[in-house]
């Protein structure tokens, strides 16, 4: 995995599963569309204070976000924040984690390796 050092280093996958997560068109690019949506959705999951639904992807985004994800909300948004990411979006709505690719799954088991300080 490339070093992620913002938002805008995700995979495209992983940005095509945050987009369908929040209800925009799943292209992969994160614009003024999906930042709108997602400010409007981290709301919706009780963001607080409540965000500004403007499009501007700032700090405040973004520790709602890492808030949202379970990672710490410092409002850099990195390779911690990507990896609680991408295991959010693996849960189905009762918060069960599903799997449907092999690179989901690898990815579960390079946490798992480093969690347990083996990876």
């Amino acid at each position: 995995m490339a070093e992620i050092k913002s938002i805008f280093d995700l995979d495209v996958e992983t940005i095509k599963k945050l987009q369908d997560k929040i209800g925009v068109k799943a292209d992969g690019m994160i614009g003024p569309k999906t930042v709108t949506a997602l400010q409007a959705f981290l709301n919706q999951q009780g963001a607080d204070p409540k965000l500004s639904v403007d499009g501007k992807l700032g700090p405040k985004t973004i520790k709602a976000l890492q808030e949202y994800v379970g990672a710490e909300s410092d409002g850099a948004f990195g390779e911690e924040s990507a990896n609680k990411l991408t295991f959010k979006l693996m849960e189905n709505e009762e918060g069960e984690k599903v799997v449907s690719t092999a690179s989901e799954l690898d990815a579960i088991f390079n946490q798992a390796r480093k969690d347990a300080g083996i990876a």
